[in-house]
This record gives structure tokens, sequence and C-alpha cells, in this order.
């Protein structure tokens, strides 16, 4: 992942499609773009950001914002209730900060223990997990994945250095993790969508594993089957705010074009398809579903979350909001995908390629 400093551009302030914050987006973002606004001795480094909100599907600029000098040449490793992680190579400590909220003007900091090298990030399987939005003023634990062998997790509220607890690497190599304020857990599914992994706050040095049984699955011609096969799949766990549980799974298809001579010319991904499983209350079998009621999954390269749609005007219901492969809306009951218009082929570029839980943003200062 590209380093921040080869993102910010040079001092300039022109005038474009983007809106400044006077309207700052409330539900999830993007941070598109970081722009160094001033530097001096005495304020620091000074920048604002363009973010994408997605419920008007236009641009916007964050606050004025001081740039934390910890942060400077640190890639970035997931992100989480909005916090983001980066991580220092100098001393092996992983940060996370609030700096990519778009009402945040004063930025925070958290130092997290450090890691021993053989637990050094890997970019490529990073995932970083929070249990509480507010890691400034709760007690909260962290959970990590720095590579596939390992979920490790600290509470660094009360002083503790990592644990590393192994995932059965060669069988059930973990999927992007999730907190369950339910059921006070840390959850992923395995590589496959097999198994789910569960770390328990209350046993946090031993993962326990349960089958994942799928019912009703939905009705797909035998042809559909097949092409379904041929398409990448990823596997995804998410909360809803009311504390069900749903699994998703993730078919993007490879898509090419040719020169005249038949060769390779261009090689891009497409969403084709999402299923969304529910999970029953008494029997915990995950029942296939089109209809999610007022919620909208958001999904990228860290922790999927759920937000209420109401409560975010211009979010569309019953959708799953995705990026990368590329970045667009997708309707459950029709199956409409619907790529957003400056995204053409792939994910753009982007400073923080996560989705931004912004919900908690409006009390930070």
């Amino acid at each position: 992942m590209a380093l921040f400093f080869s993102r910010i551009s040079k001092l300039s302030v022109r005038k474009n499609n983007a809106r400044f914050f006077s309207s700052l987006p409330q539900s999830p973002c993007l941070v598109l773009t970081t722009k160094k606004l001033r530097e001096s001795p005495e304020e620091g480094l000074i920048v604002h950001q363009k973010l994408f909100d997605p419920t008007t599907e236009k641009k916007v600029y964050s606050k004025e914002k001081k740039y934390p000098k910890e942060l400077r040449g640190a890639p970035l490793l997931g992100a989480s209730k909005g916090w983001v992680a980066s991580f220092k190579e100098k001393d092996i400590t992983v940060h996370l900060t609030d700096l990519y909220k778009p009402c945040v003007s004063s930025p925070r900091v958290i130092s997290l223990p450090s890691l021993r090298s053989e637990y050094k990030p890997s970019s490529y399987a990073t995932e970083v997990c929070l249990s509480s939005s507010d890691p400034v003023q709760d007690d909260y634990y962290v959970a990590a994945k720095f590579n596939d062998y390992h979920v490790s997790v600290c509470r660094p509220r009360r002083g503790s250095e990592w644990t590393h607890n192994r995932t059965g690497y060669t069988l059930l190599p973990a999927s992007e993790l999730m907190y369950s304020k339910r059921d006070k857990a840390f959850h992923f599914a395995s590589f496959k969508g097999l198994y789910m992994g569960s770390l328990y706050l209350s046993n946090n040095d031993e993962i326990k594993y349960k089958e994942i049984r799928l019912r009703n699955l939905p009705k797909i011609p035998e042809a559909g089957w097949e092409m379904l096969d041929k398409c990448s799949l990823t596997n995804h766990l998410v909360e809803s705010p009311s504390g069900e549980l749903f699994f998703i799974k993730w078919y993007t298809q490879c898509l090419h074009e040719e020169d005249e001579d038949g060769d390779l010319e261009f090689i891009h991904s497409s969403t084709k398809r999402f299923m969304v499983f529910r999970q029953d209350g008494t029997s915990k079998d995950f029942c296939y579903t089109e209809d999610i009621g007022d919620l909208c999954i958001f999904l990228s390269g860290s922790e999927a979350f759920c937000v209420t749609a109401s409560l975010s005007p211009g979010l569309k219901p019953n959708s799953i909001y995705y990026l990368g492969p590329r970045l667009g809306s997708y309707d459950l009951a029709s199956g409409t995908n619907s790529p957003f218009k400056f995204d053409r082929f792939g994910k753009p570029s982007l400073v923080v390629p996560f989705w931004i839980h912004s919900t908690s943003s409006l009390s930070s200062s």
C-alpha cells in the first residue's frame, strides 16, 4: 500500500466540484485524497481531505486538521469503527487514529503495544478490529490479523501485551475480522466460508470454531452456478445495530480485453453478485435472504459494518456498498449492481482504501 506522502499534493486549493465542510457526511464515507494546505514550525503540517459521500455520490472537503507526526510515512493496515490503524516500521508499533473522520479537526493517536519482529504485519493479510468506537474513553480490546497464522489480541488500557492465537492456518486461515457486541467476541469466517472462528473476550487465548450451515439457498439455474464457480469469492461476517448476524458471499468476475493478435491488453474485475444469509436465532444456521430491511452493509478491505439507512438520508436501504474490486452499490432485492460514476475500471486510487464509519465523528473535536 502506498505511503501517505506519495499521495499528498502540492499546496494548491483549486475550485472544483467538491463542496466544503458545511455539509460534511454523517454517513460512512471514503477518503479520496489528502491535500497539504500549509506547514510551519508552529502549526505543523495542516491538511484537509477530499471525501466521497455515498448519500449524494458527490465529493466534499473535510475540515482543516493537523496531520500527526507519528503517522508520517506509515502504511495503513485497516479500519474499524472510524479508527484507522497504521504501522511504524522503526519500533514495530501499530497506531490508531481518528484522523480520517470528516469532522475531526484535532486528530488523536493511540499507540498500541510494540510487536515482536516475527509478528511484523504483512500488507496483504493485515486486519484490525476494535471492540469499542471510543478507545480514548473505554476499556477496549483490539484484535488483529497480522498474518494468516494468528489472530492477535491486546487490551491497551490494561497495559497488556499482544497475545497471538494460532488459527489452524493450513485448514482455517481467517478472513476479515469483525466484533460482535451481542456475543462479546471477535468473529471471522474461514477462507472458504466453511467455519466461523470466534475469540471470546472472556477467553481470549483460544479460538473456537463452528460449522457455517447455509439454508434456503437461492434458486439459480445450473449455468448460473457454473458461472459463479468461475468467480473469485470472499466471505464476510457483519452484525446489524440490533445484533443480527449476517454471512455474506461476494462474487467477483475477472474481465479482460484482447488486442487484434489475441493477447491480453487489459484485465479488471467486476462485482457479479452478493449472497446474504441471516443467522437464525434458534438453530444458529444461516438462511438466505434478499431482504435485510432498513439496513445497509459496507464492505471493503477492513472490518465490515452495518448501518440503519433511514438515519442517513440518501443511503439506499436493503443494499450493500462495496469497495474493491470497483466501487458501487448493490440492491439485494433486484440484484442490480450500480458502480459509482467516477470509478471506471477498478477501485480508484485512494489514500484510505476503506469505508470510514463516521457516525461518532460529530462528537469528536
